[in-house]
């Protein structure tokens, strides 16, 4: 069950021709994670049932193992219809559907879904993964059993897929058009295979990961004790050793009126396999060991190709000619602290056929910012036109250009860390650097933004600490009437836990003209059902706090969660610490999912304070922030969470001596390390799922932030728990908790720290899962571990 307010529309898009929104949702007051798709007509605001899945849609029990995977990768809990594709014809309402491992289309909103492909048809194990619609919406591709299929977006009897790559299936360890585990875990890149623009090619990511060892993983709570059920493998990347050898091809389709055996294909040897042009990174960098962390088509139909080197700091754009694979480097950052993925790249459509252009973004500055580039055919690099965004905030999502207008859109943190907003800025500024953004959404919070694609309307899904998510359907102002408001320099980051300013009154009154004419996306809305069980529970808006680091050179930002003083007095309180402390990851920001952290509220009602503090090391802050930790996980980090507690214990707020801290993955090495390495300042840790080793976690995360075993022997031994553990205490109390078949963090990290707890005759207590993997899923699963933390802390602190 989401918890309450959170059952809000997720997967928000616009149809090409901008006239329908459609979303899913899990619908009714007891909502479960059970969605389906809704739409909404942008002319007559109505909403209506798109399509409902066919019998339970997908399920954890019907899922295959691979895409069982993804979604670990994703932290996708859904169920029902879980993703939906439209076709990208401008003028078409068609939808697709992934459902079992099977391919369903939908003509036009509302009509029957009917089968496209059925995974049984071609023989080859398991379901359809990924399906994509071609740019003409004329064709689907899609991987089965380590291969990329393609087949007729027409339904018609008697069509089969056809086999367009070979050499995976038959190599164990391989895989063609299928993001690894390290690429959609660490680069958040879930897509191996990507269209060319006029359909008629594709290019695809080949995997090989057959020399790295199994890592095999025994499902010991399993009914059968032998045979595929018992077990699985996988080929884990460990830190120091060998990673994932990988080649980009591209392979040339026929069109559908060149070869009609492709579409109505019976025997798969009519039709003969393509065979690809491998991209030549070799050419512009002889090191093998790299990482495709983006691919994107250009517009003169080369492929645009971001390269990582394996420690990440140095990038290479890469253009290559798919004819030959011949590369150009179109651009090369490098930097000492690490490069950051992201999805900020566009291209920009200019009428010159030997020339094109395209939004870059860069933490050249320490924060990630716009530019815009040129290339020019026959050139050697590409040239900066200018600088797009700058400051100290960071862009993190551009959300639509707007060319006619000359304007870009996008969400950033220029106004403060702890929310997100929707700017406009000019693309083509006129001054250096650019003028201040002009911010467009005007409630405090954190805001995620869906743009049609004419930049003309946008759905605006946001909440606060106070206000429950809200989507609702805005029209964009005109570039006419964003003049009229005079830009304003951001507040200073330092700042951000203090109430804001009121707007200038020209911002206000924009702010006012838009939410004057928004309307919310479904009348489906959870008020009643918030307001009941905050009542019910009384549930406290945490208070946001500013917290000054030891050396006086940063500010940190933390969440406090009181007691109710009239049941628990005024205090101080025994204290519990909720900790990532990560990087990549923020818990400290002005949204809901603050306000109903149930466990924190559990706590609360127990008569405990809790705390949340976002360390040196975590994200949103900058680069130079989240650099802290670099070559030196388990150290700033520590000191961080002390001095959050340190400034309750100050304060009246918090019992000293009487402090626990709990946290899951990197939060649950935190739990860990902190109280073995701070045990003056922690009594109690509850640690999930914890990296205790970090030799033990795979190479693309591990490297990018520790460099390898064999370079920074030191920095791994000073951050491994199992060093710690003869600081412990007596009195320290230590649950673990892990599920037996996590394929992220292995158990094995629980197991080695347990045999160091033995060896150093140290108590601690264990709870396992022999059913989950990094994150417990199953309902009665997650009840039960909630009942067990609370009765432990209830007892032990």
């Amino acid at each position: 069950m989401p918890a309450p307010g959170l059952n809000s529309p997720v997967n928000v898009s616009f149809s090409p021709d901008g006239r329908i929104v459609a979303f899913l949702h899990a619908p009714g007051p007891q909502s479960s994670l059970s969605r389906q798709l809704y739409a909404l007509d942008v002319a007559s605001r109505r909403v209506s049932l798109l399509a409902a899945s066919p019998g339970k849609g997908n399920t954890e029990e019907n899922m295959s193992f691979d895409d069982k995977l993804r979604r670990e990768r994703q932290r996708q809990m859904g169920v029902g219809i879980t993703s939906y594709a439209w076709n990208p014809s401008p003028h078409s309402q068609r939808l697709l559907y992934p459902l079992q491992g099977d391919i369903y289309i939908q003509e036009q909103p509302g009509a029957e879904l009917k089968l496209l492909f059925e995974k049984t048809s071609t023989g080859a194990i398991g379901g359809a993964i990924d399906p994509q619609f071609s740019p003409d919406g004329r064709w689907v591709a899609f991987i089965q059993d380590k291969e990329i299929y393609v087949i007729s977006s027409q339904v018609a009897d008697q069509q089969q897929a056809v086999q367009v790559t070979t050499g995976a299936r038959e190599t164990d360890g391989k895989s063609n058009g299928l993001a690894c585990f390290l690429t959609q875990e660490e680069l958040s890149r879930f897509r191996g295979f990507w269209w060319s623009p006029d359909s008629t090619k594709l290019a695809f990511e080949e995997v090989d990961e057959s020399h790295i060892p199994k890592f095999w993983i025994m499902h010991s709570g399993s009914a059968e004790p032998t045979g595929d059920a018992s077990q699985e493998d996988h080929r884990y990347p460990f830190a120091g050793g060998a990673n994932p050898k990988r080649r980009l091809g591209v392979i040339t389709l026929p069109h559908a009126e060149q070869d009609q055996r492709v579409q109505h294909s019976h025997q798969q040897q009519q039709y003969k396999i393509p065979t690809p042009v491998w991209m030549d990174f070799a050419s512009v960098n002889p090191d093998q060991d790299f990482y495709i962390s983006r691919v994107n088509w250009l517009p003169d139909q080369s492929l645009g190709v971001q390269r990582l080197n394996r420690l990440q700091t140095e990038l290479m754009f890469l253009r290559f000619d798919v004819q030959t694979g011949h590369a150009t480097v179109l651009i090369q950052e490098t930097n000492p602290v690490w490069l950051n993925a992201s999805y900020l790249f566009r291209n920009i459509e200019v009428e010159s056929k030997n020339t094109f252009r395209f939004l870059w973004a860069s933490e050249r500055t320490g924060f990630m910012h716009l530019y815009l580039y040129e290339y020019a055919a026959g050139t050697h690099a590409a040239r900066l036109l200018n600088t797009v965004t700058s400051g100290k905030w960071s862009v993190e999502s551009v959300e639509g250009i707007d060319l006619a207008q000359g304007r870009v859109f996008f969400c950033g943190t220029a106004d403060s860390p702890l929310e997100r907003h929707l700017y406009v800025t000019p693309l083509f500024p006129s001054s250096d650097p650019p003028l201040p953004p002009i911010r467009l959404t005007g409630a405090e919070g954190m805001h995620n933004i869906v743009m049609d694609s004419s930049c003309r309307v946008f759905v605006d899904a946001y909440s606060n600490l106070t206000t429950p998510p809200r989507a609702q359907v805005c029209a964009v102002p005109s570039q006419a009437r964003i003049a009229e408001v005079k830009p304003i320099e951001p507040r200073d980051p330092s700042m951000a836990a203090e109430a804001a300013a009121p707007p200038p009154a020209d911002l206000a009154k924009l702010f006012k003209e838009i939410q004057d004419s928004a309307y919310l996306l479904t009348t489906e809305q959870e008020d009643l059902r918030v307001a009941i069980f905050k009542a019910q529970s009384k549930l406290c808006v945490p208070k946001i706090i500013s917290i000054p680091t030891r050396d006086g050179k940063e500010t940190l930002y933390g969440a406090v969660y009181l007691p109710d003083p009239k049941v628990h007095g005024k205090g101080p309180y025994p204290t519990m610490v909720s900790v990532y402390g990560g990087p990549h990851v923020q818990r400290v920001a002005r949204n809901w999912a603050m306000t109903v952290d149930m466990r924190a509220q559990r706590f609360r009602d127990m008569g405990y304070a809790v705390l949340k503090v976002d360390n040196r090391g975590s994200y949103r802050r900058g680069l130079a922030f989240e650099g802290a930790i670099k070559h030196c996980m388990g150290t700033v980090e520590i000191l961080d969470q002390e001095d959050g507690v340190r400034k309750l214990v100050s304060e009246g707020v918090t019992i000293e001596g009487r402090v626990g801290i709990y946290g899951w993955s990197y939060g649950g090495y935190m739990a860990a390390i902190c109280l073995l390495k701070a045990p003056e300042t922690f009594s109690l840790a509850i640690a999930g799922a914890p990296v205790t080793s970090w030799d033990g976690y795979d190479t693309c995360y591990t490297e990018r932030y520790m460099s390898t075993p064999q370079l920074n022997p030191t920095g791994y031994q000073n951050a491994s728990v199992m060093e710690a553990v003869g600081n412990m205490h007596d009195r320290q109390q230590l649950l673990l908790i892990h599920g037996l078949i996590d394929e992220n963090v292995h158990f094995r990290h629980t197991a080695r720290l347990i045999a160091s707890l033995i060896d150093a005759r140290k108590h601690y207590d264990l709870l396992l899962f022999p059913g989950e993997r990094h994150s417990p899923r199953h309902l009665e699963d997650r009840i039960y571990m909630e009942q067990r933390i609370a009765k432990y802390v209830g007892e032990r602190l």
